[in-house]
C-alpha cells in the first residue's frame, strides 16, 4: 500500500533540557524535516514511492539495545555548578563540543545529507538536570530588614605584644585556682534561654592543658554542674553509677550545686533510649550536694499577676523528698515553688519538710509565687485570710538557721506575715510583691533590722521611701541596700505606676548606716526637686561617715521644666561626683608588665624631654571621673583643656554671695563606681541608649592616632 500524498507535520520529540537559541536560524528542525532550501523547492516534484520510501526509513523502529551515545564532556566544570549562575545551564554553539551527529540513510539523498551542516547536540546528566531544577533557596523576608546585607568592614586589631614572660601558673595552690576557674566560667548556663555557655567546653580544656590545672578546672566544671541537654544529664548519671574508686577522679564528692529546669529536664522524654530522667537517682550519687534548685523558665519574667501564672504540670514527687531524706545530703539552700503545687499543700508540705535533718539546717530559702488567695481552679480554701501567713511563719520558724530569705511575686508577704518573720535575718529580698505596705515595712524594719546586711526592694507597689528616715538607727549593720521603683505588669490593665502619693516628704529626711558599702536607687520618682534636694543633700551630709561606701548609683526621674531640670541635674551630679568619686593617679606606663607599642612610642620622647608630668595629666583627665571626653576634637575644641577635677563648673567664685553661704563640702572620694541619672523619661523594661542605634559603619576616623596637632600653629586638625 503507497504512503499517503499528503504530508503531515512532523512531531518533535520532547527534551527535559530547553536548547540554546541559534543566531543564524530560530527555527528549529527536528531529523524527520530537510534541512536545506533546495529540497524544499523539489518537493512537489517528489514522486509518491520515493516518499514512501523515505517515511518507511526515517520512522522505522531503532534497536532498544544500542548504547545511546554520552555527550558528556570529561571535564571537572560540572562540580561547580552550584557556584555559578543557575540560569547558564547550556553550553553556547561555538563552545559545544563536536561530536557525531545521528544520521539517517534516505536511499537516494545521499548527495544531499553530504551537504547538510552537522548538528552538534548537548545533553546534561540526571544530577546536572535537577541542580539546574532546583529552587533557590530566598531568605525569608523580615518586617524591618534591608533588601541586602550591609557589607561588615573589619577593623585589624592591633597585635598582641606580650612581655615574654610567663608567669608559673602552676604553681599556684589549689584554692586560689579554683576561685580563678570559677570567677571566670560561672554561669556555665543561661536559665533564661536554657542553653549551656561556652564556658563548659572551655573548662574541659584547662583541665586538659596540665596536670596542675585538671584537679581545679574539673573542680569548677563539677561544682555545679549543666544539666542541660538531657542526655548530658544521663550521661553524667552513669559516670557517677561507677565505682568511684577505679576512676581517676571521684566525681561524687565534687557536685556541690544542683539547679534543674524542671521542664526541660524532668518532664519530657530523653528520647525513646534514655527515657525520664530519674531526679532521685542523682540525689542518691551525690552525697555532698548543699543547694538544691528547681526552677521553672517562666520564673524569670516578673509581673504576671496571679490569676495569668500557670502552673507546671510536674509537682513535687515523693520519691523526691524520700531520696533526699534517705542520703546523708544536708541542705543549705532550696527553693519552694507554687507552680509545682497548690498553695494549701505546698504549706503543708513545707511545715513537714522543715523538721527533717535534710531541711532543718537550712540558710538560704526563696518562695515564688505563693499566694494569699487560692488560683481560681482551687477547690480548697481556708476559712480565715490569716490562716496562710500563720501556717508559713510556724514553717520557717523551724529553720532556726536561717539568715537569707527572698520573696519573689508573693502576695502572702502583708500586714500578718511581715512581724512573724524571723529576727536574726542578714538578707532579706521583696520582689514584685503588692501587698507590700510603707506602714507595715516601717514597723518590720523597726523591729527586724538590727541583724540585716542586705537589704533588696524591687518592683513593690505599694512601698514608699518613708521608711529610710530610720534606716540608720535601726538597720545598724547595712551593707548593701538596692530598691527599684520600676513596675511590671503583663496583664490587661498594664498599670506600670506606683500606688503611693508620694516617695518622700520635704520633712521625711533620710539617714544612712556608715556600715553601707553599696547604694543602688533606680527609678525614683512621685516627688519633686524640693524633695530631691532634702535627698542628695543627705547624702552629701553623711559623706564623712560613709567611708565603706564603693558603689553609688541613682536614677531619679523629676517632671519639671527642662530648664530647671538642666540646671539641678549639673548642680547635683557634680556635687555628688566631686564628693564620693574615686581620683587615683593612673599607674606609671613604664611599668606596665605588657607594653604596649603606642604608648611607648608617644611617652618615651616626653620623658626624654622632661615633660612626663604633662603626659600625665592628660591620661589622669581621661581615667579619672565617670565621663571621659571624646577623641574626636578638633584645634578649636582641644584648646578646652580638662581639670582633674570635673565637677569646677560648679564651683562659685569667691567673694560672692552664694559661695559664701555654702559649706565647704566633706570629700569622701573612695566610690569607684558614682552614677547618677537625672531626667523625666518614662521608666520602661528595657532602657535604650545611644549604642542601640549605632550602625557597623566606621567613623572616618581610624587613622588618628589619638593626639591632637599643636593649636598654636592655626590649622585644623584634619
Amino acid at each position: 500500500m503507497m504512503a499517503p500524498t499528503l504530508r503531515t507535520p512532523p512531531r518533535q520529540r520532547p527534551s527535559r533540557q530547553s536548547r540554546p537559541v541559534r543566531s543564524s536560524r530560530t527555527q528549529v528542525q527536528s531529523y524527520h524535516e530537510d534541512s536545506s532550501s533546495d529540497d524544499r523547492l523539489d518537493e512537489d516534484t517528489e514522486s509518491d514511492h520515493a516518499r514512501a520510501e523515505r517515511l518507511s526509513h526515517s520512522l522505522r523502529p531503532r534497536d532498544s539495545n544500542r548504547m545511546p551515545t554520552s555527550y558528556r564532556e570529561e571535564t571537572t566544570e560540572d562540580e561547580f555548578d552550584d557556584f555559578g549562575d543557575e540560569g547558564t545551564d547550556a553550553i553556547s554553539p561555538s563552545e559545544a563540543p563536536a561530536h557525531e551527529p545521528l544520521t539517517f540513510s534516505e536511499g537516494n539523498n545521499h548527495a544531499r545529507d553530504s551537504t547538510r551542516s552537522t548538528r552538534t547536540r548537548t545533553v546534561r546528566t540526571r544530577s546536572q538536570t535537577m541542580k539546574a531544577k532546583r529552587p533557590t533557596k530566598r531568605k525569608r523576608m523580615e518586617l524591618g530588614r534591608p533588601l541586602t546585607k550591609r557589607r561588615e568592614i573589619q577593623v585589624d586589631a592591633d597585635p598582641y605584644v606580650g612581655s615574654g614572660v610567663i608567669p608559673p601558673w602552676q604553681t599556684l595552690p589549689y584554692h586560689i585556682l579554683l576561685d580563678i576557674f570559677v570567677c571566670a566560667s560561672y554561669p556555665l548556663i543561661d536559665e533564661r534561654t536554657t542553653n549551656r555557655k561556652s564556658s563548659v567546653q572551655w573548662l574541659v580544656k584547662v583541665a586538659l592543658l596540665c596536670r596542675a590545672f585538671h584537679e581545679p578546672a574539673l573542680a569548677a566544671l563539677y561544682h555545679c554542674p549543666p544539666l542541660i541537654p538531657a542526655a548530658k544529664s544521663h550521661s553524667l548519671l552513669q559516670l557517677l553509677s561507677q565505682p568511684q574508686d577505679q576512676l581517676s577522679t571521684n566525681y561524687t564528692n565534687k557536685i556541690k550545686e544542683l539547679h534543674v529546669d524542671v521542664e526541660a529536664l524532668l518532664f519530657y522524654k530523653s528520647g525513646s533510649t534514655l527515657g525520664y530522667f530519674e531526679l532521685p537517682k542523682l540525689l542518691e550519687r551525690t552525697p555532698q550536694v548543699k543547694t538544691l534548685r528547681l526552677y521553672h523558665s517562666h520564673d524569670y519574667v516578673v509581673g504576671l499577676p496571679s490569676w495569668l501564672i500557670q502552673r507546671s504540670k510536674w509537682t513535687y514527687p515523693d520519691s523526691l523528698f524520700d531520696a533526699v531524706s534517705t542520703s546523708p545530703i544536708r541542705l543549705r539552700s532550696w527553693d519552694w515553688n507554687s507552680r509545682f503545687m497548690e498553695t494549701q499543700k505546698l504549706l503543708e508540705l513545707m511545715s513537714e519538710m522543715h523538721i527533717r535533718p535534710a531541711f532543718h539546717g537550712m540558710q538560704e530559702l526563696r518562695l515564688l509565687h505563693i499566694m494569699s488567695e487560692d488560683f481560681p481552679h482551687s477547690r480548697q480554701v481556708f476559712p480565715s485570710s490569716a490562716d496562710k501567713e500563720i501556717i508559713l511563719a510556724a514553717a520557717l520558724a523551724d529553720l532556726p538557721e536561717l539568715r537569707r530569705l527572698e520573696f519573689i511575686e508573693c502576695s502572702i508577704v502583708n500586714d500578718h506575715l511581715l512581724p512573724n518573720l524571723a529576727t536574726n535575718l542578714t538578707s532579706l529580698t521583696i520582689n514584685n510583691c503588692d501587698e507590700v505596705t510603707t506602714t507595715s515595712f516601717s514597723s518590720f524594719i523597726a523591729t527586724h533590722g538590727r541583724h540585716l546586711r542586705e537589704l533588696i526592694l524591687s518592683h513593690n507597689r505599694h512601698l514608699s521611701m518613708s521608711f529610710i528616715v530610720n534606716l540608720a538607727e535601726s538597720c545598724e549593720q547595712l551593707e548593701v541596700f538596692k530598691m527599684d521603683i520600676s513596675m511590671h505588669d503583663w496583664s490587661s490593665y498594664h498599670d506600670v505606676e506606683p500606688h503611693f502619693r508620694e516617695l518622700l516628704s520635704v520633712s521625711e529626711i533620710p539617714t544612712w548606716p556608715s556600715t553601707l558599702r553599696e547604694i543602688e536607687l533606680l527609678q525614683l520618682r512621685n516627688w519633686d526637686d524640693r524633695t530631691a534636694e532634702v535627698f542628695f543633700n543627705s547624702l552629701l551630709n553623711a559623706a564623712s561617715s560613709l567611708q565603706n561606701l564603693r558603689r553609688l548609683v541613682i536614677s531619679a526621674i523629676l517632671k519639671i521644666g527642662w530648664r530647671d531640670r538642666a540646671t539641678f541635674r549639673e548642680k547635683w551630679k557634680g556635687k555628688l561626683q566631686k564628693v564620693f568619686q574615686r581620683r587615683s593617679h593612673p599607674p606609671d606606663p613604664r611599668l606596665r608588665s605588657i607594653p604596649r607599642p603606642s604608648l611607648l612610642s608617644h611617652s618615651a620622647p616626653n620623658m626624654k624631654d622632661g615633660t612626663a608630668d604633662c603626659a600625665n595629666n592628660n591620661s589622669d583627665t581621661q581615667h579619672s571621673g565617670t565621663w571621659t571626653p571624646s577623641k574626636r576634637k578638633s584645634a578649636r575644641i582641644a584648646q578646652k583643656r580638662f581639670s582633674d577635677d570635673e565637677a569646677t563648673f560648679t564651683k562659685k567664685r569667691p567673694g560672692s554671695q552664694e559661695a559664701d553661704n555654702e559649706e565647704p563640702l566633706v570629700i569622701q572620694g573612695l566610690c569607684d563606681v558614682v552614677m547618677i541619672r537625672i531626667d523625666n523619661q518614662r521608666p520602661t523594661e528595657t532602657q535604650f541608649n545611644e549604642e542601640d542605634f549605632l550602625d557597623d559603619e566606621l567613623s572616618g576616623d581610624e587613622d588618628w592616632n589619638g593626639n591632637d596637632i599643636d593649636v598654636d600653629d592655626g590649622r585644623h586638625a584634619w
